[in-house]
């Protein structure tokens, strides 16, 4: 008699469901998240992934829990003695994960609820802000500030792209080439930049930030960690603002 030498199925869990889903939402940053979708993968029916999650909320947040998990957002590891270092890092961390999975941040800002791994990180976040001499208030918006600026900017990334390579095909071509461009032909475009001396004065900027996101977020960064460097000095001469 012939044997059937298919390997036995793996049981359903919590974790290969969100093993499957995972993955789905890395590949698919719109549609993936459905409790069909999910179910074809694993080989069960519907029916059988809401004995584990509720709802597709339930679900996507613990995918959204697992991505942050992996990013490690908390760098507990880095011996940073100054709290602006470590925050600098944990953001920066952030953004790796957004740039890396664009998809995710589809589902972070449609999200209902939050796992532990993203409140673990928020708390974290706030304990070394308030330790470093904000106020609760002001930590809280702080970390607020930053959280959407690395959203922002990761949004942003392939507008930045295009937008150079439509703008400014010639700068385009040389940047794909490895080439230094003529910031001269920044007006020999259709609209002659010449007009906007603000823009014009910004140029070399401009050109930095389209060519680097990650260093136009670190920049950003910078800007709002000296605003809250601020509000510590102010704090530590008595004039807190709760």
């Amino acid at each position: 008699m012939p044997t059937d030498n298919t390997p036995p199925k793996a049981a359903l869990s919590k974790e290969r469901i969100v093993d499957a889903a995972y993955k789905l939402a890395k590949e698919d940053p719109v549609n993936a998240l459905s409790m069909r979708k999910v179910a074809g993968v694993l080989d069960v029916t519907p029916m059988a992934i809401y004995k584990y999650f509720d709802d597709k909320n339930q679900l996507t947040a613990a995918v959204i829990d697992r991505h942050l998990t992996e990013s490690d957002l908390v760098p507990d590891a880095v011996d940073y003695p100054e709290w602006r270092h470590w925050i600098t890092e944990s953001y920066l961390r952030l953004w790796d994960a957004f740039d890396q999975s664009p998809g995710m941040i589809h589902y972070m800002t449609n999200a209902t609820s939050l796992g532990p791994a993203v409140l673990s990180w928020q708390n974290e976040i706030l304990k070394v802000l308030i330790n470093a001499g904000l106020t609760p208030k002001q930590a809280l918006n702080g970390h607020t500030t930053m959280s959407e600026l690395a959203i922002g900017n990761s949004i942003m990334v392939p507008l930045r792209n295009r937008g150079l390579e439509t703008l400014f095909p010639s700068i385009w071509e040389d940047l794909q080439a490895g080439k230094v461009p003529d910031l001269n032909q920044l007006n020999q475009s259709d609209i002659p930049l010449v007009d906007y001396p603000w823009v014009l004065m910004t140029g070399q900027a401009m050109m930095e930030e389209l060519q680097n996101s990650r260093k136009a977020f670190y920049t950003e960064l910078c800007l709002v960690l000296d605003s809250l460097e601020n509000h510590i000095v102010v704090n530590n001469k008595g004039s807190i603002d709760y």
